[in-house]
């Protein structure tokens, strides 16, 4: 970062422009993952236990994130509920978390996923 007048919060919005939301989600997945990894270096050489112990909970704050990012951002590629491949990942319905069901287990449940209760909907083809 050779200007020092662009502020860190520009640069990294910077990496999210012109990338699609699934883009995003993977970005910041990988950010938040690697940001655990950070918190955890700085607690490895913290003499202070109880700053030792909020860097590590900050790590393990950002690692579920991140998995969290991750599941989201996961395409499945069988029907969670009767296990019948998905020929692609455009094939059969999702919720955000990416729960994935084939075309009649989805209209069976009427769209709704029995795991967190959201809307299926059709998969979009991943990048």
């Amino acid at each position: 970062m050779s200007d020092k007048t662009t502020s860190p919060e520009l640069v990294m919005a910077s990496l999210f422009r012109g990338l699609s939301r699934r883009e995003q989600m993977i970005l910041m997945s990988k950010l938040e993952i690697a940001g655990g990894a950070v918190y955890r270096a700085l607690a490895a050489g913290e003499s202070n236990a109880l700053a030792r112990e909020k860097l590590l909970k900050a790590a393990e704050d950002e690692e579920r994130n991140g998995g969290l990012l991750k599941l989201m951002t996961t395409p499945k590629d069988r029907c969670e509920k009767c296990g019948a491949e998905l020929a692609d990942t455009a094939a059969g319905h999702a919720c955000s978390f990416q729960c994935t069901f084939c075309d009649p287990c989805a209209a069976s449940m009427n769209r709704v996923c029995p795991n967190c209760s959201g809307t299926l909907g059709p998969r979009a083809a991943s990048a």
